[in-house]
C-alpha cells in the first residue's frame, strides 16, 4: 500500500527581497521551517522583521523570491486551519459583543464547518487555551472589558486553539505578564513536542524561551546568523530580558 511521505519543511522561503519607495527593506533572504521546529526571529527595530512575516503570510508581494507554505504559494493555501499567526499588538473590534470564551472559540471554526455545532472536542481545546494564557476567569466577560493585553493573550489564545501545523507569532507577550508568559510558553512547547507544530516567534525578550529553541535567525534586512542558540550564547550573545532593544551585539553585526 502506497504511503504518503512526511514533508521536509512546512514553510520555506526563497530569495526574498522587498522595498519601499526603493528603500531595501528584505535582501535577498532564504530559510526552510521543518515540522516541529522551534524558531525564533529576532533583530533591531527596522531590520525588516514585520515586513519579512508580511512576506511569508502572502500579505505582500515580494519584489524578489517567493514562498512555499505547505508547498504552495500562501494564497492558494486550502486549509486555512494549518497555519496560525498572532500579530503584533493585535486589537480585538472594539464594538464587538462577544466574551472572551466566543472569540476564542472562533478559532476553532478553521478546523470544521461553521454550520456544525461543537463538540466535546471543542470546548476542551478552547478551556485549554484559555488556561494557557490565564484568561479562564475572564472566559465569560465581554471583549470590550478587556485591556490591551488581555485583548492580546485572548488573540493568543485563538491562534493556539485551532491546533495549527505552522504558528507564526509577531511580539505575541508584549505587555503580557511574567506568569502569563510562563504558561504561553508552556503552551508552545506543549504544541511542539507533542503535535509536532512548527513555531516561528518574533520578539525582543526570548529569556523564557531559550533554552527550548532550535534555531535562532537574525534578521538586519539581510540574514546575519541561522544557527542554534548555543553558537549565539559562545560569542557571549544572551538572548534574555533587553532594557531597550535586542543587545548591541546586533547592531554590530556586517
Amino acid at each position: 500500500m502506497p504511503t504518503t511521505a512526511t514533508p521536509t519543511t512546512v514553510l520555506t522561503a526563497h530569495a526574498l527581497s522587498f522595498a519601499y519607495d526603493e528603500a531595501l527593506v528584505v535582501d535577498d533572504v532564504g530559510f526552510s521551517l521543518a515540522p516541529g521546529e522551534f524558531v525564533a526571529l529576532v533583530g533591531p527595530n527596522g531590520s525588516g522583521k514585520s515586513t519579512l512575516l508580511r512576506l511569508l503570510l502572502g500579505l505582500l508581494r515580494p519584489a524578489t523570491g517567493h514562498v512555499e507554505l505547505f508547498g504552495a504559494a500562501p494564497g492558494e493555501l486550502d486549509e486555512p486551519g494549518r497555519l496560525g499567526y498572532v500579530p503584533q499588538r493585535g486589537r480585538l473590534t472594539p464594538e464587538l459583543p462577544t466574551t472572551v470564551r466566543e472569540v476564542v472559540a472562533g478559532g476553532r471554526l478553521s478546523r470544521r464547518a461553521w454550520w456544525r455545532r461543537p463538540t466535546a472536542v471543542d470546548r476542551d481545546a478552547v478551556e485549554h487555551a484559555l488556561t494557557a494564557v490565564a484568561l479562564t476567569d475572564l472566559g465569560d466577560r465581554l471583549v470590550t472589558e478587556l485591556s490591551g493585553g488581555q485583548q492580546q493573550r485572548a488573540l493568543i489564545a485563538r491562534a493556539l486553539v485551532a491546533d495549527p501545523e505552522l504558528l507564526i507569532l509577531d511580539e505575541p507577550v508584549a505587555g503580557v505578564d511574567a506568569e502569563s508568559q510562563r504558561l504561553f510558553r508552556d503552551s508552545l512547547i506543549h504544541l511542539v513536542q507533542a503535535h509536532q507544530t512548527t513555531v516561528l516567534l518574533v520578539s525582543h525578550e526570548l529569556g523564557a524561551v531559550a533554552a527550548d529553541l532550535d534555531r535562532v535567525i537574525v534578521l538586519k534586512q539581510r540574514l546575519m546568523f541561522d544557527g542554534p542558540p548555543a553558537d549565539l550564547a559562545a560569542r557571549g550573545v544572551s538572548l534574555g530580558i533587553h532594557a531597550e532593544d535586542l543587545p548591541l551585539w546586533l547592531e554590530d553585526m556586517q
